[in-house]
């Protein structure tokens, strides 16, 4: 992909109009006349966020500041496709006429400082691993079905909770029954009219208590249809605004059909939903009626046993009510058992999808991998680039802490222990298993405690926590003598030398530098990046902004454009290709201290023996 048209209308550079070429292109100038500002709208255009969010803010003010109320228009050429990018600064993202591949930017700062940023050098690699949007989208995707998921599973687990909670009533209800069968024999033994009372009573209860179960069912059934029509939300209707009579014909027609089409279907859904919520609820009534028919009918059983024998009343309606409840209990254990076959089909596909999840992170890892090592293969011995597994834990320590917070736990001591020693789906499982062994052990902590932080985590998000991404940590060495250095401890002039090469190996990316030759001496130019220049393809595309004439002359420069300003805006005085006179009087004037100076030191290196 290149940029093959750059339009700014209106701000410091208004009336920028240039067509830059395949190959190098340089824009040259004295410092003020916009050279900088150019590459940050170009940025800014495209939607390019720097290294860090540092950079990111610092370069979208810089564009929104110079641009002011204008607009910056690109026209990127990609295998024949023409694609237009405009933004202006009320924008909240480009707009684009087709999908593009973002280039690769490093401002000034970028290059000298993103070598120390873990992202940064991660980010760096990943420009070499090819188009990952798919697979983001694929991660995203499970990332959501991870999340949703595990909500659900919290649902049915607070479900099965509150059940057990009942359940745990049943061995006392079974105990009092055992306990009132001697007095009901007893009883049904006194008389024939006695005990034959006491069977229509029984009978009576029984029918009492499967009118019991079956209210309960409908009610549970109900909460769950009013649930679900809840969830569909409101109204069903969707709010959109009439087509503008000034914007022409209504391209939209056909879609606000179907539209139509989907809130009719909606609405029907929500009315169908109304319709059985209601006839539940009728039922549910009907089924209480029904139910205290047979309770009355009980009552005056009860009063005629109780005529007979003083005190059985009381005995035949406790067992009555025994019975209904321990009904109820064994109409929730079916209830429970159903939950549970939910909650493992619920997790089942849970797992499905974090195993989807890391089989995506662990694709990319190979792809970091493979892309280290040809790398490594070009670049060394020279400079070494590493690739460690899931090495960077912030991201799932930070939410660690958060999940955490006001448990009363001391937990940055805990989370530093356990963020790098467990994954994120390990950490769930444990979780919702009460695996209060396997958090003491990576987390080296006590039973109690590890206990503690289990309790504290099952009211956290453990769908978000779960799915956090543990990145992969990059190293960039430069050899110093025998030994490598980390580029931690290399100087700026030396990171430079390091990040230079690399961003350089984008052979099929487009690639925009800002001033790549600050803190690096001509030498290295001259050996390293005019060398690394000239060897990319011919059809590829490079964008630099410069002071060094070393770039463009030796670098030969397909196309150079000189900017220059009135001190209220920047524009382009010359450009064109190398050999051009204008270009050749602007390299010269601007970059050479004049045709004098160029000519002065022509005249020494020649007495030198140099030239």
């Amino acid at each position: 992909m290149i940029i093959e048209r750059i339009q700014i209308e209106e701000g410091f550079l208004n009336g920028f109009d240039v067509w830059p070429r395949p190959g190098l292109n340089v824009v040259i100038g004295a410092r003020g006349t916009g050279k900088t500002t150019l590459i940050e709208l170009i940025r800014f255009c495209l939607g390019v966020d720097g290294y860090t969010p540092e950079t990111t803010k610092r370069s979208r003010e810089h564009a929104l500041s110079v641009l002011g109320s204008g607009q910056v228009t690109l026209t990127l050429l990609d295998d024949g496709r023409r694609i237009t990018v405009s933004r202006s600064a009320n924008d909240p993202a480009p707009r684009a006429s087709g999908p593009f591949l973002a280039p690769i930017m490093l401002s000034q700062t970028e290059i000298e400082t993103v070598g120390l940023q873990s992202g940064g050098r991660l980010r760096l690699l990943d420009g070499f691993i090819g188009d990952q949007r798919s697979a983001l989208s694929m991660e995203t995707e499970a990332i959501a079905s991870v999340r949703s998921l595990t909500a659900e599973a919290n649902t049915i687990r607070a479900d099965i909770e509150q059940l057990d909670h009942q359940l745990a009533e049943m061995p006392s209800i079974l105990e009092q029954i055992k306990q009132v069968a001697p007095q009901e024999q007893q009883l049904a033994a006194l008389s024939a009219d006695t005990s034959t009372k006491t069977a229509q009573l029984n009978v009576l209860s029984s029918t009492i208590a499967v009118k019991g179960v079956a209210a309960e069912a409908i009610q549970r059934f109900r909460n769950e249809v009013a649930r679900w029509r809840s969830s569909i939300g409101g109204s069903g209707e969707m709010s959109y605004e009439a087509w503008p009579a000034n914007a022409g014909g209504d391209p939209l027609g056909e879609l606000r059909t179907r539209v139509g089409k989907a809130h009719e279907h909606i609405r029907y859904s929500l009315q169908e939903l109304s319709v059985v919520e209601s006839a539940t609820v009728a039922l549910g009534s009907q089924i209480a009626v029904e139910k205290m028919g047979f309770e009355d009918q009980a009552r005056n059983l009860r009063r005629e046993i109780e005529a007979l024998q003083t005190g059985a009343g009381e005995i035949v309606r406790r067992g009555q009510l025994l019975r209904e409840r321990k009904a109820h209990l064994e109409s929730l254990m079916a209830v429970r058992q159903s939950r549970i076959a939910s909650i493992q089909a619920v997790i089942a596909r849970r797992n499905q999808a974090l195993d989807a999840l890391e089989a995506i992170r662990s694709a990319r890892f190979e792809a970091r991998r493979e892309a280290a090592t040809r790398l490594n293969h070009v670049l060394g011995p020279r400079i070494r680039i590493d690739v460690m597994r899931g090495g960077q834990a912030e991201a799932f320590a930070s939410a660690l802490t958060e999940a955490l917070r006001g448990s009363g736990l001391r937990y940055n001591d805990l989370v530093s222990a356990l963020a790098p020693r467990i994954s994120p789906r390990e950490l769930l499982d444990a979780v919702d298993n009460a695996d209060f062994d396997l958090i003491a052990t990576r987390g080296l902590m006590t039973i109690d405690r590890a206990a503690k932080v289990v309790v504290a985590l099952k009211d956290a998000d453990l769908g978000s926590i779960a799915t956090v991404p543990v990145d992969d940590y990059v190293t960039f060495s430069l050899m110093d003598g025998p030994d490598y250095k980390d580029i931690a401890e290399l100087s700026t002039g030396q990171r430079c030398t390091v990040i230079l090469p690399l961003v350089l190996r984008h052979m099929e990316r487009l690639l925009i530098v800002d001033q790549p030759e600050d803190h690096i001496d001509n030498a290295f130019i001259a050996d390293t990046l005019i060398k690394s220049i000239l060897a990319r393809p011919a059809n590829g595309q490079l964008l630099f902004s410069t002071h060094n004439a070393n770039i463009p002359v030796l670098g030969l420069a397909d196309f150079v454009v000189q900017l220059g300003s009135d001190g209220r805006r920047g524009f382009p005085i010359a450009y064109g290709a190398l050999a051009d006179a204008p270009v050749v009087h602007a390299i010269t004037s601007v970059m050479e201290g004049g045709a004098a100076a160029f000519r002065q030191r022509a005249n020494f290196y020649g007495s030198q023996g140099l030239a």
